[in-house]
């Protein structure tokens, strides 16, 4: 009966040290590195789900987009993550590189996951 307690109090007491492992939902992990031929180098770490700004990028910049994390991410031609009839997207799968042509203002999407 001793023995029976032990290794159930042993049980009880490892479940919060598993919940605290996986991590909190919605951050990917990884890093999201967007390259640009004639504009700035944009690095993200660890990016949070959301939407993330980008900085403008100068007329007809060639863009590498390197998604080294575990999630999708999504790029939005205009700020704040808005699709439309004239807002083009791209959607880049985890662990892919994408490269485009590109101008103005972007931001980027990171989908989030799920432990």
């Amino acid at each position: 009966m001793r023995r029976a307690l032990t290794a159930a109090g042993t049980l009880l007491a490892a479940i919060p040290l598993v919940l605290t492992a996986a991590g909190p939902a919605g951050a990917a992990t990884g890093t999201l590195t967007v390259e640009s031929t004639r504009g700035p180098r944009v690095r993200i770490v660890n990016p949070a789900a959301g939407c993330h700004a980008l900085p403008a990028f100068p007329l007809f910049s060639r863009i590498r987009v390197i998604n080294a994390t575990d999630t999708d991410v999504v790029f939005y031609s205009g700020a704040g993550c808005r699709s439309g009839l004239l807002r083009a997207t791209t959607r880049v799968r985890a662990g892919a590189t994408v490269r485009r042509t590109m101008s103005g203002t972007y931001s980027v999407r990171v989908e989030p996951t799920w432990p």
